[in-house]
């Protein structure tokens, strides 16, 4: 059971919650210019040294934000 949750602010943007209901990060939809009609999706943690995930299967995006917040260098 995942311990991340969504809450969408914009058609294009979406907070990242953690099991307390604190903000963690955000997930972006971008266009992918490369392929005109497509998007992929940006996941940044708060404080994160890391920096950014780009995401193109948005399947992925709860895996790959809960992987990177179980591994934050601060959290």
């Amino acid at each position: 059971m995942s311990r991340i949750s969504f809450k969408r602010v914009t058609p294009e943007r979406s907070t990242i919650l953690d099991a307390d209901g604190d903000f963690v990060g955000e997930v972006s939809r971008q266009p992918d210019i490369l392929n005109p009609g497509k998007h992929y999706y940006v996941i940044h943690l708060d404080e994160d040294p890391r920096g950014f995930a780009r995401v193109h299967d948005r399947a992925r995006i709860r895996d790959v934000a809960q992987r990177m917040l179980d591994t934050h260098p601060y959290f």
